[in-house]
């Protein structure tokens, strides 16, 4: 059974009293646990479909299916501003923290699981740190946490390495496998850089430019873990030409 079943989502946003569509007829399934991978131009819709996958935003046509085996967070989502998504007056444990709060769990409790998540995920951040004081790989850090506190099944990630520098992006690529095969969750990761969605993903759906539908999509069999000598080998060109012959087809 998939775990998320996204079924002939259509959506348009009005402009100067003109519809503009965005999704048309679009259709996914997800597997429960897998690294997922949505690839498109910028501005195709991927970020308006999350929105709706999260309950941000409603679809004006189609449905989307949960097959949920818990009352846990469904979904946590990690937006592509993560620095101005973080409240800038409290610290690191309090940031991560807030969600929890937000659904009435005392001060204790809030701070038992901090330090749970803290030693779950081997993070080398002080806890009461200014956000401020933060480089952008530990700010994505503590927005990753703040996401994950709340045990959701799904993690959306929406483009996360736009805001940061290479050395910092290679560094978190590492982090997000690590956090995916220690929290055990489908990660839904948005990307409009074809060399991250195959060496990160499972499964890597291509989109067309707006209004977005499915061109194609790629099963990626790399063993895990996957380190950077992957992106050197024929293999790994093979594919990405196979996913760009998709992406510039008609």
């Amino acid at each position: 059974m998939n775990h998320i079943e996204i079924c002939n989502i259509e959506k348009s946003f009005v402009e100067e009293g003109k519809a503009i569509p965005v999704l048309s007829g679009l259709s996914l399934a997800i597997e429960k646990g897998e690294f997922f991978t949505l690839f498109g131009p910028n501005g195709c819709g991927k970020t308006t479909l999350m929105n709706i996958l999260a309950g941000v935003g409603l679809p004006d046509k189609g449905e989307i299916r949960l097959n949920s085996e818990s009352h846990n967070s469904f979904v946590s989502y990690v937006f592509q501003d993560f620095m101005g998504s973080l409240i800038p007056w409290k610290n690191v444990e309090k940031n991560i923290a807030f969600p929890l709060k937000l659904r009435g769990i005392g001060k204790a409790e809030r701070k038992r699981r901090t330090e749970e998540i803290f030693d779950k995920f081997d993070v080398k951040l002080s806890p009461k740190a200014k956000i401020y004081s933060l480089s952008g790989g530990q700010a994505q850090m503590v927005s990753l946490l703040r996401a994950l506190i709340v045990n959701p099944e799904v993690l959306i990630l929406d483009e996360p390495f736009s805001a940061l520098d290479y050395k910092t992006r290679l560094f978190m690529m590492e982090t997000i496998q690590k956090i995916w095969h220690t929290a055990g969750v489908t990660i839904i990761f948005i990307s409009h850089d074809i060399d991250d969605a195959i060496y990160l993903g499972d499964h890597l759906v291509i989109l067309s430019e707006r209004p977005a539908r499915v061109k194609g999509s790629l099963e990626i069999p790399f063993e895990r873990p996957r380190d950077f000598n992957l992106f050197g080998r024929p293999e790994f060109a093979s594919y990405k030409k196979e996913a760009l012959e998709i992406f510039l087809s008609l």
